[in-house]
């Protein structure tokens, strides 16, 4: 109930973003590893025009740990929720007049699905499904194209990005040369397309061009008013093929053959687009623009729509202006065209906030600083494990110092912990977030002022030092998440743009040092004033937990997973409670009811303000308990990569605990520590980090990572809590 309250009073109170309004006809422009640079360019007047009249904003090609694959990036797009392919034949879809192997679509169509073939026929349909059935996100691929066929929604695909070179034109390319997997998009579980082509006539030979082929304007342009005129509503996809050609090309050619290929495939495609537009009524037609693939998993994507005014494209999903995800634009179209997107989806319709000043250098400068925040992290990680490395390596050495390096021990493990609020600093410090000379000086001088404060402090209050340098951790990351995460955007810890699974609240290393250095906290304060800092200690990680998961905050599921069995443990201990197998379930079930509170409060919350979070409330409120399973299944599949891993990890954990514990049961040195007033903060530390560790990482996706991460602050703290102040 202290949860629920507490987070009805943080309550997102930003005025919600503009919904879309319904349409009759919607456009989609797919324009793969189009870049706001040549978008912006000379070579691409039509859709710059389009830009500016256009809510705008940047799209993530992420699928997993990668940018998506165009064939992933269709079936996500399709899906509603992040999709794969099977290892073969992902882009091979035909039209129902084509043959494959000799033999005729309408035939293949026949005996894998039954019925005969509609305009276009995905032929890897089967092994498709499959593949998502049994993915770690459980796409259901054909979403879409079902829903608009069930709405008597026409549908139709324009496409041909077949990439083979020299293959004659009476002859099918290979299986690898197929691009037409924007078929997916738009079909429905069965594979098919009613409309549309994806056949060879799309193209021309052209000996100047990517692979000396080409798009034929003048036979896009047919096939589309074909489909475009009719009265009824209908969702067309055009891609602008070349695009993709230039970019598959471009490992075959010099440099700057490869970059004069590619400005004429933006050319020749804006050409195109122009063409389309003129063909669109802006008082009933929508038109979106989307990049579905792109090197910096970082893309395009525009709305045109009547009652659309400029501005940022932002989702449910992103909860971040200037961004949305693939899996947003299902949820999308089915908006625009006036039906109810589906609540078992990833994907949330776009919303439109008001945005002034040059939109497009702005995306253009957050995705640079993300692109430096990706190059930076490995040095950044290098250079702090071997200054921890250091400092232990000097505690443990310490007889052998210098009386004077001896000394500085202490003050050098609290800079070192002052590094960690220095990285997010750094992130809200316009120069450092792209100049490696800026951000080393600012991060430097976080934590020498980290260091100085805490030492200053002590001054007054003895020992307290620690708790000072541990607190900036905390009170820095919930401050900034209470105030939106703005300094979670890019930062070293936090979560690039361009690889985001998420965009808002707390990423998984943040969750890691966040409470880690909560558990840390804790056990300091019960090392200066034992028992009675108790009611204190469980004030702050309830607020801990508050921040770390509720909807309109953290809205981190593996976070509340991990961080209140943790913290229940962690207090029994420092009540020294002998800790047994009772108490870890019960703390589990804890943590379990605790999320289930925070999803049924999101799904409370305005369909605008929702999260992730309101689809595993409404799964838990209706007993749906395979689907809440299935999803912590999945982010720990993402983690290990395979069931059999993960239930051997479990084994041996449970061999280790049990032993663990049976031998702490059995101990005469407890017993003795006991007496002494101090062991049940060891304990509880050891408790808190075991389970954070384990948890964090079964519960996310970034496996290792969080108990590495985590040891940015346990070790200072290690050292802090060894040396004498």
């Amino acid at each position: 109930m202290l949860l629920v309250v507490v987070s009805l009073l943080v309550v997102d109170r930003r005025p919600e973003a503009a919904p879309v309004p319904s349409v009759r006809r919607v456009l989609v422009v797919s324009v793969p590893e189009l870049s706001w640079e040549e978008l912006r360019s000379s070579d691409a007047p039509a859709l710059g025009a389009l830009v500016e009249q256009a809510a705008i904003g940047q799209v993530s090609t992420r699928v997993g740990r990668r940018g998506a694959a165009p064939a992933e990036a269709y079936l996500t797009m399709g899906a509603g929720t992040r999709a794969v392919v099977p290892a073969d034949d992902a882009g091979v879809a035909l039209d129902a007049d084509e043959r494959r192997g000799g033999v005729p679509v309408d035939e293949l169509v026949a005996r894998r699905s039954g019925e005969g073939p509609s305009a276009i026929a995905y032929l890897p349909v089967g092994a498709t499904a499959e593949a998502n059935e049994h993915s770690a996100f459980g796409a259901r691929i054909g979403r879409l194209g079902d829903l608009l066929d069930a709405a008597g929604v026409g549908r139709a695909v324009i496409a041909n990005a077949d990439a083979a070179e020299g293959f004659p034109p009476d002859l099918a390319p290979p299986p690898s040369a197929y691009g037409r997997s924007a078929a997916t998009m738009l079909m429905g579980a069965d594979g098919q397309v009613p409309a549309g082509t994806v056949g060879r006539h799309l193209l021309v030979d052209d000996p100047s061009a990517a692979f000396g082929r080409r798009l034929d304007p003048a036979e896009v342009l047919r096939s589309f008013d074909a489909v475009w005129a009719g009265e009824g509503p209908s969702v067309v996809l055009v891609e602008a093929s070349d695009l993709a050609r230039a970019t598959a090309y471009a490992r075959r050619a010099t440099p700057q053959q490869a970059d004069r290929l590619r400005a004429e495939a933006v050319r020749s495609s804006d050409e195109l687009v122009g063409e389309l537009l003129d063909r669109v009524d802006p008082a009933t037609d929508a038109v979106l623009v989307v990049t579905p693939t792109s090197a910096s998993t970082l893309g395009v994507v525009a709305l045109q729509a009547p009652g659309v005014e400029p501005g940022l494209l932002r989702s449910a999903s992103t909860r971040r202006d200037g961004y949305v995800s693939l899996a947003d634009a299902m949820a999308t179209v089915v908006d625009l065209v006036g039906l109810d997107p589906p609540d078992d989806i990833e994907g949330r319709p776009f919303e439109v906030a008001s945005a002034g000043g040059d939109r497009v250098a702005r995306l253009e400068q957050q995705a640079e600083a993300a692109g430096v925040r990706d190059r930076r992290l490995p040095w950044v990680v290098a250079a702090i494990t071997l200054g921890l490395g250091l400092l232990v390596l000097g505690v443990a050495r310490a007889d052998r110092l210098p009386s004077g390096l001896r000394r500085a021990l202490r003050p050098i493990a609290l800079a070192a912990i002052g590094v960690v609020p220095g990285t997010f600093v750094a992130a809200g410090v316009p120069a450092a977030r792209t100049h490696v000379a800026a951000f080393v000086a600012v991060v430097a001088l976080v934590a020498v002022a980290v260091a100085a404060a805490s030492l200053a402090a002590e001054r007054r209050v003895p020992a307290i030092a620690p708790m000072v340098a541990v607190a900036s951790v905390v009170v820095l990351t919930a401050v900034d998440v209470v105030l939106g995460a703005p300094l979670q955007v890019n930062a070293t810890f936090g979560y690039s743009m361009a690889v985001a699974g998420r965009f808002t609240g707390l990423g998984n290393l943040a969750f890691a040092l966040f409470s880690t250095a909560a558990v840390a906290l804790a056990v300091l304060a019960h090392d200066r004033w034992g028992s009675r800092a108790l009611p204190a200690t469980v004030a702050l990680l309830v607020a801990v937990v508050v921040v770390d998961g509720a909807p309109v905050l953290g809205a981190d599921v593996g976070g509340v997973v991990a961080t209140v069995p943790a913290f229940v443990l962690v207090v029994l201990a420092l009540r020294e409670v002998r800790i047994g197998w009772v108490h870890v379930l019960g703390a589990l079930g804890a943590g379990a009811a605790v999320v289930v509170a925070f999803g049924l409060l999101d799904a409370a919350l305005p369909a605008g303000s929702q999260t992730h979070l309101a689809r595993f409330g409404a799964d838990a409120a209706g007993g749906r308990f395979g689907s809440v399973a299935t999803t912590l299944w999945r982010r720990a599949e993402a983690s290990f990569g395979s069931g059999g891993t993960i239930l051997a990890i479990g084994a041996v954990g449970l061999v280790v605990a049990a032993v663990a514990q049976a031998r702490l049961a059995r101990s005469e040195r407890l017993a003795q520590l006991r007496t002494r007033g101090w062991a049940s903060a060891d304990v509880a530390l050891a408790y808190g980090v075991a389970v954070l560790a384990l948890l964090g990482t079964v519960a996310n996706d970034s496996s290792i990572a969080v108990p590495a991460t985590m040891l940015i602050v346990l070790v200072p703290v290690l050292v802090l809590r060894r040396l004498p102040a």
